[in-house]
């Protein structure tokens, strides 16, 4: 079974001023890991990042960013609710 993976309308525009901040070579990494991360919550959220709070609450570590999601098992839904710069 899969995940919806829904990214809220705040954290989009997060995103996006982070990526137009970046060099080329740097926005080709964030594009290519947030692709890989939303096909990697679609499929198993659980085995992706650390688990925070509570096991519905986890973070992960795509290319120069910090992604926090919640996860809601019982509705097959992945809510990202937070997006930070992060790393080199």
């Amino acid at each position: 079974m899969t995940y919806t993976v829904v990214w809220r309308q705040g954290v989009l525009d997060m995103l996006a001023d982070l990526y137009v901040a970046l060099s080329l070579s740097d926005q080709g990494r964030v594009a290519a890991g947030v692709k890989a991360l939303n096909a990697r919550l679609a499929s198993d959220p659980f085995a992706v990042g650390e688990r925070r709070n509570d096991d519905h609450d986890r973070i992960a570590f795509p290319p120069l960013l910090s992604v926090t999601f919640e996860v809601d098992h019982a509705a097959r839904v992945v809510r990202v609710i937070n997006v930070l710069r992060f790393g080199r």
